[in-house]
């Protein structure tokens, strides 16, 4: 039994309103001044174009990012001896997929960090244009679409389902708080679909109203945490802590449609 003094409850708290206010902030940045992410879809050119007139943003911010996916692996580390002794086998799936998510995840942002550097410098010979744009073409396509976004959303809905699974197994946590995280599940895996040719359109609201509520699963499950501390069960959310909850869920949706 993990004693208080032993509980990484806290530091997984930590660690995961980090994770997701880095995450939302990055892709917030991003958004504004690099068009993402519709400019993965632009020609290299234009790409290169746009990320050279605003490097100076746009690199820290996918340096941020690519810490996520170390702080994705963080949390499962921290959380499998919370999860364990109830669930064992949800716990292990989620350790093992926590830790592949992030790792795809930091493959796929760490590409605009180191080479995508590179590349716009050697475009900007006219000599040099075509293989800079082909080469970037190939890891966009590779690092980015294959691995940052195909494979990570499968590992990432397994991981939340590991989760969803394992909470459900947890004393004294509300039954809906596991099947959020199952239902959260679900959409990474349609999600993964995006990138072998399921519509946008099919995808476009499921991300609006989505990756909210993804945000406040993390903080909900952080909050629950940091209150427990190594106690035994898991304490109630609260009208309080609830109601905070669902006013910046709805908050985070109405900004996606400004």
């Amino acid at each position: 039994m993990v004693t208080r003094t032993q509980s990484p409850d806290r530091a997984a708290a930590l660690v995961l309103i980090l994770h997701i206010a880095a995450m939302f902030a990055g892709i917030s940045i991003l958004g504004p001044a690099f068009d993402f992410p519709e400019v993965l879809r632009y020609p290299a050119a234009e790409r290169f174009a746009i990320f050279s007139a605003n490097i100076a943003v746009i690199r820290p911010t996918y340096w941020m990012l690519t810490m996520t996916g170390i702080s994705q692996i963080l949390i499962s580390v921290l959380l499998y001896p919370v999860l364990r002794d109830r669930a064992p086998t949800a716990a292990l799936l989620m350790l093992v997929f926590g830790t592949l998510t992030g790792f795809c995840q930091a493959l796929g942002f760490g590409r605009w960090v180191i080479l995508i550097p590179w590349l716009a410098g050697e475009a900007a010979d006219p000599a040099k244009m075509q293989m800079a744009a082909m080469l970037e073409g190939v890891f966009n396509h590779y690092a980015g679409i294959l691995v940052g976004e195909h494979l990570a959303n499968i590992c990432w809905s397994i991981w939340l389902g590991a989760m969803g699974a394992a909470l459900l197994r947890q004393e004294g946590l509300h039954r809906a708080f596991g099947w959020g995280g199952l239902g959260l599940a679900a959409l990474m895996a349609v999600l993964a679909g995006e990138q072998i040719g399921v519509s946008g359109a099919v995808l476009d609201p499921l991300v609006d109203f989505g990756f909210p509520l993804l945000g406040v699963w993390h903080i909900l499950l952080a909050a629950m945490l940091w209150r427990r501390n190594g106690k035994g069960g898991f304490p109630a959310v609260g009208p309080v802590l609830a109601g905070v909850s669902a006013a910046l869920a709805a908050g985070m949706t109405v900004s996606a449609f400004l």
